[in-house]
């Protein structure tokens, strides 16, 4: 009896570790991966918990840095790829120059697209959607153009589906959009920036179609057309602006969720006060490239020292993160780690 009474009791210790580890997984599975690799110090159970690759492949992401050019001509354009880390310091977390980087901001994951006659055509445009989570369920978008109508038609092909869809654009005549403003996707919508500082939506079933005038048009009239930006931050659509004729004033204005299509003025900050210099005319002229994806830091380049920067708007505080003399300033395109594998079948 003495011994069955000490089995059972064995049993039931060995069930609580179970059931621990899998709360702790849990919890793991949600925190970001720069998190996880600290928690490895925690004890030998959470080292092994922590280096577990299906854990790594579910810990969510976030912008970690931003590949770019160097400005060294001697080298080929596979060499001269650099990767700059988010703080500025240490090695790089990406090596540019490995084999499935093919070129900057694609890897060597290719999938064929269904034909369709309006990919011929050098006046459409095409944009590619996805979630940084899931790059492998993407969709194209096709925005086919009439030479003087603007865009007319929208084909919207679906990695989930394999087949492109058609519809006729509801955004109304004389509609286009603008080749250098940054596109973003989220929530299974498309948003884009007219030449005429408007923004227009839609999503991937071409359904539902918005045309909004952006905050920018009511800043300057005569804004270029690019100096406008959006970005996604936090579940919002992010408009910005630096006004580079009033001491690099930047704006934010964040678009309300409640569908009536309202900017709220966010932030407001003058980039060349803030970092305590005077403005030297074109070469005090900053480029806006991103939002963090879940915090308020802003990203930007330029000014008379080519720097790339970091603000952050709880803090009202600029953080130079490195000097951009060695490297091109655009493309900057932020990295977003994915440790998910690609499946054979795409979603």
């Amino acid at each position: 009896m003495a011994k069955k009474s000490r089995r059972k009791k064995k049993k039931k210790q060995q069930r609580v570790p179970s059931l621990y580890e899998d709360l702790v997984v849990e919890i793991l599975s949600r925190v970001p991966y720069r998190s996880l690799c600290r928690f490895k110090c925690v004890s030998r159970s959470w080292y092994d918990l922590c280096s577990d690759p299906d854990l790594r492949k579910k810990s969510p992401q976030t912008l970690s840095g931003f590949f770019c050019y160097s400005r060294d001509d001697n080298l080929n354009q596979d060499l001269s790829r650099r990767f700059l880390n988010l703080s500025g310091r240490g090695l790089p977390l990406v090596d540019p120059s490995l084999p499935f980087l093919r070129g900057l901001g694609y890897a060597d994951k290719w999938t064929v697209l269904p034909d369709t006659e309006e990919l011929y055509h050098r006046m459409n445009r095409i944009r590619l959607a996805f979630d940084p989570a899931v790059p492998f369920c993407f969709y194209v978008f096709l925005f086919v153009r009439h030479d003087f109508y603007g865009i007319v038609q929208v084909e919207i092909y679906s990695s989930e589906t394999g087949v492109w869809i058609s519809r006729e654009s509801e955004w109304g005549n004389f509609t286009d959009v603008n080749d250098e403003a940054e596109h973003v996707f989220f929530n299974g919508t498309l948003y884009a920036i007219t030449p005429k500082l408007s923004l227009v939506t839609v999503d991937t079933e071409g359904k539902i179609w918005r045309k909004i005038r952006t905050p920018h048009s009511y800043v300057r009239p005569r804004l270029m057309k690019d100096e406008a930006f959006i970005a996604h931050s936090q579940g919002h659509l992010y408009a910005m602006h630096i006004d580079f004729r009033n001491d690099n004033q930047l704006s934010v204005w964040v678009l309300k969720a409640d569908g009536n299509e309202q900017w709220t003025l966010k932030h407001t900050t003058s980039i060349t006060k803030l970092l305590g210099r005077q403005q030297y005319g074109q070469r005090e002229f900053y480029h806006l490239i991103a939002a963090h994806s879940e915090q308020n830091l802003i990203f930007l380049t330029g000014g008379a020292y080519e720097e790339l920067l970091s603000y952050d708007m709880d803090n009202q505080e600029a953080h130079v993160i490195c000097t951009l003399q060695k490297y091109f300033h655009g493309p900057m395109l932020p990295y977003t780690p994915c440790f998910a594998e690609w499946p054979s079948d795409g979603c």
